[in-house]
């Protein structure tokens, strides 16, 4: 993926700064236009802050139908899973809390109300996405409550061009299969995009089997439908529709008594349907441009324990969730001239979650919240050699009241191609309406929001005669009143607990070695070291990995129809938090991952291609107890492209 004191600790860490003399794959391209950072279209060359883009063709490439998997090759992210494919996902941004990663589609929110995180990627998969912008560092001043420790924006296909039908099976391990389907084109003034996707595995028993805890395999299936249209009534006019509808089942185990897992038949089924309208026009010779967009998620979710019959009231460990978020913005840019763009808009977003507790006798908690907030923003392009950013964002919440945001950035680009980058930023995050209410639990309305700040700087470098950029950012963010669960008598409550830090290095190096007709090779290694820890206790906050080193090697070949890509992923050292249970250890040991994937292009419209995930063969867990792999496993398919209407002419002619 293209990115932006001891012992073997001290030697990792030598080693991510001697790489650093490789940045997102997104940070090689000049003109390359990112909407994460600053809410406008804009070169990625020119912001201040940590941006990595992956590419469809780097998706392409590493095939898997996981997005978390690709995330875990991105600088500064720690990513847990609880198993396989459709189990509980938490991505963490330098070692901020899984809710403090603000999720977008296509720039609009999608964070929703959830028992412990407010997006989890169980239910998403590759097939629609065109690419994944993250960026990293404090961004409530952008983008409001959730973004403490940074965005991911996913950004679905779009079509243009003939119609062309795109078709895909693939089968694999664990008697997997996949297959989608997809219809996309376009011309001037409309384009289009639907497709269909299935992915169904058998799976391997979450429960460990390496602890003695499970056998039987726990599996998922994924069914998804999704489309995206788009039309320019005027020249100066665009509006656009989207929306997609996720059908999700998956085999869960339990948790055992003092620590791990046990081998039942819980499950869990999810709907999640998104939808989103946006509209833009474009005013006085394309110096104000209005966009009005309105957004909404909704994930409907069952889990099922003990019970292959579904909840009834009274049945154990049964519980449903619904939470909706609601979110419409009117945002104006405004470019008096090619350097400077003023950004003013006004954001309102509503959450809504209901849940029933069938084991507390039908205990039913319900509630909503709404936050209101204006925003401002203007960034300046000076000298040709300064990118100045800054603004401010009022978050006016209907439980926790008035909480301002700022952020300002700068990128100094030198004369000898070194890139000095830093940034800025304060932090709100409105605590969930489940951490307030906690159905199976104490309530908390006394609930504080938590409030932080963060900033990073970090120098790039280019290097062989421009082929490889280098970079190192170091990064810090303080948050307090951080809200943790805490276990009173045979419950629990929410409650402000701490004050936490997060600091760390990141360091990255993505090379070209060369590029010609016959092929290409290229590399792209990074390393991230991250400390968090609660500064009142010194008590390290769990599941933030301390050391991750990751690479991709990307080599074209036989006039570049043959691909070869080798991921590595090296990652050690992290707390569980159920460190306080006798059972299990204070630290999870390290894991080293390679994955490698192949295609060759039989015709221009027919490719075959291949993969083996977990090429070593190797076990690791990144939640205690919890099988993340299930050995070594082998995948093929087969991609096809056509157009129809233009075959359908040729033939007639």
């Amino acid at each position: 993926m293209r990115i932006k004191q001891n012992g073997r600790s001290g030697s990792l860490l030598a080693l991510g700064t001697l790489l650093a003399a490789f940045p997102a794959w997104a940070e090689e391209t000049a003109d390359e236009m990112v909407v994460t950072a600053t809410r406008v279209a804009t070169p990625v060359d020119q912001i201040g802050g940590s941006v990595t883009v992956i590419t469809r063709d780097e998706l392409d490439a590493r095939q898997t139908p996981k997005v978390e998997e690709v995330l875990k090759s991105v600088p500064g992210l720690s990513v847990t899973r609880s198993g396989g494919m459709g189990t509980t996902s938490q991505v963490r941004i330098r070692g901020t809390d899984a809710n403090h990663t603000l999720v977008l589609i296509d720039g609009q929110r999608v964070n929703y109300q959830d028992t412990m995180y407010n997006f989890d990627f169980d239910w998403m998969v590759t097939d629609d996405i065109e690419r994944i912008e993250v960026l990293r560092g404090p961004a409530a001043g952008q983008w409001g409550s959730d973004a403490v420790g940074g965005v991911i924006n996913i950004v679905t296909r779009k079509g243009k061009g003939p119609m062309t039908v795109t078709a895909q099976g693939e089968l694999g391990s664990y008697s997997t299969n996949r297959e989608n389907v997809a219809v996309r084109g376009g011309g001037d003034a409309f384009d289009y995009s639907f497709g269909w996707s299935r992915y169904r595995t058998a799976g391997w028993s979450i429960a460990s089997k390496n602890r003695g805890m499970g056998s039987e395999h726990d599996g998922a299936q994924n069914n998804t439908v999704n489309g995206k249209v788009g039309f320019s009534p005027t020249d100066n006019s665009e509006i656009e529709f989207r929306g997609s509808h996720t059908d999700l089942w998956a085999d869960l185990d339990g948790t055992k008594s003092g620590g791990g897992t046990l081998d039942t038949n819980r499950s869990k089924a999810k709907h999640t349907d998104t939808g989103a309208v946006k509209g833009s026009l474009a005013l006085l010779d394309g110096i104000w441009t209005q966009t009005v967009n309105a957004s909404a998620i909704r994930n409907d979710q069952w889990n099922m324990g003990g019970t292959t019959k579904g909840c009834t009231v009274g049945a154990p460990l049964c519980a449903a969730y619904l939470g909706t978020t609601v979110n419409a913005s009117w945002q104006n840019d405004l470019r008096f001239d090619k350097d400077h763009v003023t950004t003013v808009g006004y954001e309102d977003t509503r959450d809504y979650y209901w849940q029933r507790q069938y084991q507390q006798k039908s205990k039913i908690t319900s509630a909503s919240m709404q936050t209101v907030a204006p925003f401002f923003q203007h960034q300046a392009h000076l000298f040709d050699q300064l990118d100045l950013g800054g603004g401010w964002r009022g978050n006016d919440h209907t439980v926790f009241g008035w909480n301002p945001t700022w952020f300002t950035t700068l990128a100094w680009h030198l004369p000898t191609d070194t890139t000095l980058k830093g940034s800025y930023g304060t932090t709100f995050k409105a605590p969930m309406l489940f951490q307030i209410n906690y159905p199976s639990g104490l309530a908390n309305p006394g609930l504080k929001a938590e409030q932080g700040r963060g900033w990073d700087v970090g120098v790039e470098q280019k290097v062989l005669n421009g082929a490889g950029k280098a970079g190192v950012t170091w990064f810090r963010n303080d948050i307090d009143n951080l809200i943790n669960y805490v276990a009173i008598g045979n419950t629990g409550q929410y409650q402000n607990v701490a004050k936490a830090t997060t600091y760390g290095v990141e360091t990255f190096f993505a090379w070209t070695v060369f590029d010609d007709d016959d092929g290409s090779l290229e590399v792209s290694p990074s390393y991230t070291y991250t400390q968090a820890y609660d500064r009142a206790t010194w008590a390290e906050l769990p599941r933030r990995l301390r050391h991750k080193f990751a690479n991709d090697l990307s080599w074209r070949f036989l006039e570049k129809k043959a691909r070869l890509t080798f991921s590595t992923i090296f990652a050690s050292d992290f707390q569980e938090n159920r460190s306080t249970l006798a059972t299990v250890p204070n630290r999870m040991g390290e894991y080293a991952q390679f994955d490698l994937s192949g295609s060759y292009d039989l015709t221009e419209r027919i490719q075959v291609y291949g993969r083996v995930e977990n090429l070593g063969d190797a076990y690791h867990e990144s939640s205690y107890g919890y099988a993340e792999t299930g050995g070594r496993a082998f995948f093929s398919g087969i991609k096809v492209a056509f157009e129809p209407i233009t075959m359908a002419r040729e033939a007639m002619k």
